[in-house]
């Protein structure tokens, strides 16, 4: 018997805007930079909203779930062939 699956978390546009930010590798004053927000609005989402939603202990750990619950897709790199 497996364990029920975990409901998929909802996310507003800008909190997924800055997790697949974060999951493609960008800095918080990337995101920030990207989103025409201040960076203490990237840290702020990523605190009181972002990483509860996904029940995720650091923002590592919030873009695995993420990406693993088909929310955010990295962008894959172009190999240095």
């Amino acid at each position: 018997m497996t364990a029920p699956a975990r409901p998929v978390p909802h996310l507003s546009p800008r909190e997924l805007q800055i997790v697949c930010l974060a999951a493609d590798g960008a800095t918080d004053q990337q995101i920030a930079h990207r989103l025409g927000i201040s960076i203490h609005t990237v840290r702020d989402d990523w605190r009181r909203y972002i990483k509860p939603r996904l029940h995720a202990v650091d923002r590592t750990h919030a873009v695995a779930l993420a990406v693993a619950a088909g929310l955010a897709h990295p962008v894959p790199k172009e190999s240095a062939a």
